[in-house]
């Protein structure tokens, strides 16, 4: 034991050096200025976690992901072109963190060879379960799905880097699935995502009065919308509304008043964060995701009152701003006349694109290259003013066609048959709970890609899905461990 800490602690110091080092090579290769003192302390942080706390990964990539931010904090490997009027970084934290998970992983599997120790060893081969649950191998026929979308794709380049993109995440599912062992690594999770949205309301209450933000892009500055670390306040929107339903199950969950406090105010820092950023996606995702939450979860003796103090949040943070009231009170008025029109340009020629390519699309992440150059037409306006789809389903169809939109469907019915058998057939409270915020999150996140387009990009569904997956798992041993005893 004495002998196996200090290789540890060696490694440890190796590490941290050694990323020091790659730290100081990048401002002396690239640029310095202070936010990159900010990636130093993360990268000696992330340095010890995985060294002495690899079960903390998973938290830590929930942790990193909404830090979209950070990409502005990394000088090295700077896009070509400005996003935004910014110069930012392909590296960011969340990329960071998963090359952390990526490399523990390896070692740990080295580790477990050179010790002879295979109970060990079986932990970390993960294509062992794969071949047994349908939320582990279906993403693999997404990403052969991908494969084919990009060999006949329109813009083989944007394809090519959408299927690296999803490979990366699919990696993630596995791997935080594999550190994720007991119901005490679930609730870490569930405590970091209420903690984080909390963090992340109350810093959207002091962008809204400052007036100062991270990324001041157009959209966010004329509205004061307020995006925290976020690009986009709907993509932040949507994160508040995933943390909302952890906190509710919290709430619920907690039997005495004073343990129900810290969830309450997580609570109104989240629904006052969701009101001012204006988003009417998340609004509708809230609404819709309300609706499986409160069908799985096993009692919901306050969860009413906890919805009713959210909206009461979201009301009163809208009513400060008469153009994000606007905002949401344009909802009265149909989802295309709210949009001012745009989607439908873009709906109609999606459905050309649906039309001229059924079965495998104009490939992934082609959806504004086959809009700018075969479909321009469609477009009312001089210029391309906005040329991405901002629905999900339409682009799934458009970019992958029948063959990627089967598999949607699979992997979304799945996700509600899963849920609803953890709701049905398990014991455990705790895991109920956390298996009803799981499936509501992904239903959020699925609703809300209809409004901005971001659903198989969204880190947040692949980390959702791997605690499904490990929810699933303690729920069979707990089931097989009832049939037993009977």
């Amino acid at each position: 034991m004495e002998k196996s800490k200090l290789s540890e602690n060696r490694l440890l110091i190796i590490l941290e050096v050694f990323v020091t080092l790659l730290w100081i090579y990048m401002v002396l290769r690239w640029i310095y200025y202070p936010s990159t003192l900010i990636t130093l302390g993360y990268l000696w942080g992330i340095v010890w976690v995985a060294v002495k706390r690899p079960r903390w990964l998973p938290a830590v990539l929930i942790i990193t992901f909404p830090i979209e931010v950070s990409k502005m904090f990394i000088p090295a490997y700077s896009l070509p072109e400005r996003v935004a009027t910014f110069n930012v970084s392909i590296l960011d934290f969340f990329r960071l963190s998963q090359l952390a998970i990526g490399l523990r992983w390896l070692y740990d599997l080295w580790l477990s060879h050179k010790n002879n120790q295979a109970y060990i060893a079986d932990k970390f081969k993960v294509w062992k379960r794969i071949k047994t649950d349908s939320l582990l191998w279906l993403p693999i026929v997404l990403l052969g799905v991908y494969l084919l979308s990009t060999a006949f794709s329109i813009a083989p380049a944007h394809s090519f880097a959408e299927t690296v993109r999803l490979l990366s995440l699919i990696i993630t599912l596995y791997l935080a699935i594999v550190y994720v062992q007991d119901e005490k690594d679930l609730q870490r999770l569930g405590y970091t995502l209420i903690a984080v949205g909390a963090v992340l309301g109350g810093v959207a209450i002091l962008q809204y009065l400052t007036k100062w933000f991270f990324f001041p892009t157009s959209a966010v500055v004329v509205s004061n919308r307020p995006n925290t670390t976020f690009a986009d306040p709907n993509i932040f929107a949507r994160f508040l509304v995933v943390t909302f339903w952890f906190s509710v199950a919290e709430f619920e969950r907690r039997t005495t008043w004073s343990s129900r406090v810290i969830p309450l105010i997580a609570i109104l820092f989240q629904g006052a964060g969701l009101g001012i950023t204006g988003s009417r996606g998340g609004i509708l995702a809230l609404g819709v995701s309300s609706l499986i939450f409160v069908l799985f979860i096993p009692r919901r003796k306050l969860t009413l009152s906890a919805m009713g103090v959210m909206i009461l949040a979201i009301i009163a943070a809208a009513l400060l701003n008469p153009s994000i009231m606007a905002r949401i009170e344009s909802l009265r008025a149909g989802l295309l006349n709210a949009s001012g029109g745009i989607r439908e340009y873009l709906w109609r020629s999606g459905i050309a694109m649906i039309r001229d390519h059924p079965v495998i699309g104009v490939g992934v992440g082609a959806f504004g290259v086959a809009f700018t150059t075969i479909y321009p037409y469609f477009n009312p306006y001089s210029t391309f003013y906005v040329s991405l789809s901002h629905t999900a389903v339409i682009t799934v169809l458009a970019e992958t066609g029948i063959v990627g939109f089967t598999v949607l469907y699979f992997l979304f019915g799945k996700t509600l048959q899963r849920g609803w058998g953890i709701a049905r057939k398990l014991q455990d409270e705790r895991l109920r709970f956390l298996s009803a915020s799981i499936v509501a999150g992904i239903i959020a996140i699925f609703i809300s890609a209809q409004g901005e387009g971001r659903l198989y990009e969204e880190p947040l569904l692949w980390l959702l899905w791997a605690m499904l997956v490990s929810i699933s798992q303690l729920a069979n041993l707990q089931i097989r461990k009832e049939h037993t005893k009977l």
